[in-house]
């Protein structure tokens, strides 16, 4: 896997393989960890407090593929 830094944000390349990894587990992980299952984003900033909501009340995905260009 690797990871740039860009100036808003990052862009992270990663195989079929470990992406299959890394998204399974950041699934599994975030719906049973105790900050989403909890509510208790008070000690969060307020922009993760935002993400938070926007993924519990299912307007933003947790993890999604953007563009898939292996079609074209």
């Amino acid at each position: 896997m690797k990871v740039t830094k860009m100036k808003r944000g990052y862009i992270i390349r990663l195989s079929d393989t470990e992406f299959d990894l890394l998204s399974g587990e950041m699934q599994c992980e975030f719906m049973g960890s105790g900050t989403f299952v909890d509510g208790d984003w008070k000690h969060l900033p307020p922009a993760q407090q935002r993400v938070l909501t926007e993924i519990a009340n299912l307007k933003r995905d947790w993890l999604a593929v953007t563009e898939n260009r292996r079609d074209i």
